[in-house]
């Protein structure tokens, strides 16, 4: 009888002992997932037409559906194609 006991109670502690790893595991991936979903959801990026830089959307100047990342960019493009 002794012996039975034994084994169930190693049973149920090997039991335990694997859905607190399950639920570890669990909370891992949904960590991994939550960080790689934040890098994903960065601004858009576009690159510059004259340096071909790329600069997040919302600080880059657009001129005609052209990005620039500065001004002097914008107009140095726009001189060296108006000829």
């Amino acid at each position: 009888m002794g012996l039975i006991r034994l084994v169930i109670f190693a049973l149920v502690i090997w039991l335990v002992w694997r859905m607190i790893k399950n639920y570890q595991a669990t909370l891992r991936q949904k960590r991994n997932k939550n960080a790689s979903d934040k890098k994903l959801s960065g601004d858009a990026m576009v690159a510059c037409q004259y340096c071909k830089v790329h600069v997040p959307e919302k600080i880059a100047l657009e001129h005609d559906n052209q990005w620039f990342c500065s001004s002097e960019h914008r107009d140095k493009y726009l001189a060296d194609n108006s000829r």
